[in-house]
């Protein structure tokens, strides 16, 4: 990136203060932004940081007051919202420093003969399209990726690397007679909706009867593991090492956090969000927060924290008084 203070504001259409012919030419946090680095500051507990960092140029959400900024010497780029100007301007850099992949099929992509591609579809390097799987138009399917047997991908969908859609689902159970574990079939596929991103390293299993499926907009982080005949909304984020158990149904924009568990069978309300670490044992209601093992509102999980935190001054006293 090369560009000064000024015109960054101009393309971003934002408010410049100071100085507008620093140049510019990478983004950094406030931590490791040097001279030359635009930086942003969307929280007013970022800001007091600015006056210490190396930087000289910030984006900056609207109404927030920067202690120590010296428009002599510096500037800031204030707009409505700095993270969403961050990212008109990372998607504008991208386009220079690393496009999106151009539509076609690699010749080490397997495709199945019955399996139908869109348009302007990308099928990466090593890539398994099964039998009857359908590929949206503008899907991306990034190398070593898989698309089961009879698996739908929506429309701009991207699955990346060595993501898996269409496994096979997990279910055991002990033969009557032998009492040997028995594998049980699973017959069903996934559809996936528009515009999801499957993570890297994230399974999808495939249903026992009907589809496991996913609804549009749903963005899900890397090694992920979604479950057989788990039902997924719009809009709904999934972050990293979470698995959700058979059956479960998690509804539109539900907010999941890294590391969690989800039993088989739950429901998971509208909007709800889910903390990281936590275990969820039984339903959240539409619109909850919830954390924690097993997972209860969030509140009382942070006055059951701040209670233990107590505990041993507690044990001391409770001693004290006996002697």
């Amino acid at each position: 990136m090369q560009a000064t203070a000024g015109e960054l504001a101009e393309m971003l259409g934002g408010r410049l203060e100071g100085c507008a012919d620093i140049a510019l030419n990478g983004v950094q946090g406030l931590e490791h932004a040097g001279p030359s680095d635009l930086t942003f500051i969307s929280a007013g507990k970022w800001a007091t940081q600015f006056a210490s960092s190396n930087a000289k140029v910030a984006l900056v959400t609207e109404g927030i007051d920067v202690p120590g900024f010296d428009a002599a010497s510096e500037a800031l780029i204030v707009v409505a919202n700095a993270e969403f100007a961050l990212i008109t301007l990372l998607e504008a850099v991208r386009d220079i420093i690393r496009p999106l992949p151009e539509p076609g099929v690699h010749p080490t992509a397997v495709v199945h003969e019955a399996a139908t591609l869109g348009k302007d579809v990308f099928i990466d390097a090593y890539v398994v399209i099964g039998k009857g799987a359908v590929i949206g138009d503008g899907a991306q399917i990034h190398s070593h990726a898989v698309v089961a047997d009879g698996c739908t991908i929506g429309a701009r969908t991207v699955l990346f690397q060595k993501a898996v859609v269409g496994g096979e689902g997990y279910g055991v159970l002990p033969h009557p007679e032998t009492g040997m574990l028995t594998r049980v079939p699973h017959l069903g596929s996934v559809v996936i909706g528009d515009d999801v991103e499957i993570g890297v390293g994230t399974c999808v299993d495939r249903g026992k009867f009907g589809p496991t499926t996913i609804g549009d907009g749903t963005k899900m982080d890397n090694l992920v593991q979604i479950g057989h005949n788990v039902t997924i909304g719009r809009n709904v984020i999934i972050s990293a090492h979470t698995g959700v158990g058979g059956t479960a149904h998690i509804h539109d924009n539900a907010m999941i956090g890294a590391r969690v568990g989800i039993v088989p069978h739950v429901v998971i309300g509208e909007g709800a969000q889910v903390a990281g670490a936590s275990n969820v044992l039984r339903d959240v209601p539409a619109g909850a927060a919830v954390g924690g093992t097993p997972a209860i509102p969030i509140r009382d999980k942070l006055r059951e924290i701040a209670a233990l935190r107590r505990l041993p001054e507690l044990v001391a006293s409770s001693r004290s008084r006996r002697d």
